[in-house]
């Protein structure tokens, strides 16, 4: 098999290798604090981005996470977040999942568990980001188009390895991927909306 042809497996094994947990954005829309931090300055953080989760983090292990919403329900609650430390107001149903986790994998875990907060680690079970509900809902969207684009690669594939082993003609496989096959062009002729005439 040509040069080419081994190439071309490759750029389509590569395209169609599952995009990973740790793919997606999962470096934002968080600020990490310890367990002792009072409530009144992370409403500080959280006035500059309100939409950030607050992940509470004891060593080297994330134990919980507030948000804003959070917050004003405690607030409204009758509690002083002047006083209030962030590990009396966390919730801790944290899902640890790994980055290299393909995606479908991933998200199937997510869907079953409803976890408050999702964490994505390395090997080492380090903290290497937050996985938000922005990101599932990227999440999603990128896996269904990856589904659909190796589809159409295996397609592609097959279509190729046929055409190469029907011609093993040598031809230059990018000609053959173009469509430049020069032996049966035909003249088309393009319908005009105005006559010159």
């Amino acid at each position: 098999m040509p040069w080419e042809s081994n190439m071309l497996y490759w750029v389509i094994q590569q395209c169609m290798q599952e995009p990973t947990v740790a793919d997606m954005s999962i470096t934002d829309e968080h600020i990490v604090v310890a367990t002792k931090t009072k409530i009144s300055v992370i409403c500080q953080e959280l006035s500059v981005n309100p939409s950030n989760a607050v992940l509470v983090k004891k060593g080297s292990e994330i134990l919980g996470v507030v948000t804003a919403k959070d917050i004003f329900l405690k607030m409204s609650e009758g509690i002083n977040a002047t006083k209030v430390k962030v590990d009396k107001m966390m919730r801790t149903n944290i899902l640890s999942i790994r980055g290299d986790t393909p995606l479908s994998k991933g998200l199937d875990v997510m869907s079953s568990t409803n976890p408050d907060a999702i964490i994505v680690t390395d090997e080492n079970d380090e903290f290497i980001g937050y996985f938000s509900t922005r990101d599932y809902r990227e999440a999603t969207r990128k896996l269904e188009a990856h589904q659909l684009m190796s589809a159409r690669l295996q397609r592609s594939k097959k279509a190729i390895t046929q055409k190469v082993q029907e011609e093993d003609s040598g031809g230059d496989l990018l000609d053959l991927l173009l469509g430049g096959n020069d032996d049966e062009q035909e003249e088309i002729e393009v319908p005009s909306m105005i006559s010159l005439d």
